[in-house]
């Protein structure tokens, strides 16, 4: 009997996601698991201007002195709550990817289950994986966030906090 029955493996198009893929297909091969492939589609927040009431409020890139402070306006935004949406150009390297990875299961052989998610990456993953009883994610080291994830942390870091499976980091 195999330890791991259903593994989830998560990809995002990085050189360390698609050695998860590889990892992954090892382990369908050698011990007969079954393998789910997921991809996420980070969500961003919609932003609007704000809107002022004041007759002293500056334009949008202006400098001025509103009640004794200068300051510089610069696209002053702000989040409507609940409201998201997925960035149109991801579009485009979503369609390259999954091209990819049907090309390498194709190679191999191999028939797989493969989604596109929406969301949080690391929530997404986590939740996907429980709610398929996942026994195991493998997941890349490094994904493609470069300074953001750097500064909020790795989906692979936030993974391996918060699954309730075992988490499998390939590097």
């Amino acid at each position: 009997m195999n330890v791991f029955q259903n593994i989830l493996i998560a990809y995002d198009g990085s050189e360390s996601s698609l050695k998860a893929v590889r990892m992954g297909i090892d382990m369908k091969k050698k011990m007969g698991t079954n393998i789910t492939i997921v991809h996420v589609l980070e969500e961003t927040p919609v932003t609007v201007p704000i809107q002022s009431t004041r007759p002293d409020a500056l334009p949008t890139g202006t400098m001025g002195n509103v009640d004794g402070l200068n300051i510089y306006t610069h696209s002053v935004k702000e989040q409507m709550p609940g409201q998201r949406h997925v960035a149109d150009t991801q579009g485009d390297s979503t369609q390259e990817m999954l091209n990819e990875i049907h090309a390498i299961l194709s190679n191999e052989r191999l028939e797989a289950p493969v989604e596109v998610l929406q969301g949080d990456p690391a929530k997404s993953i986590c939740n996907f994986a429980n709610t398929h009883e996942s026994d195991l994610i493998i997941i890349g080291s490094r994904g493609l966030g470069g300074l953001k994830k750097l500064i909020l942390g790795s989906v692979s870091d936030k993974v391996t906090n918060t699954a309730e499976c075992p988490v499998l980091i390939a590097k």
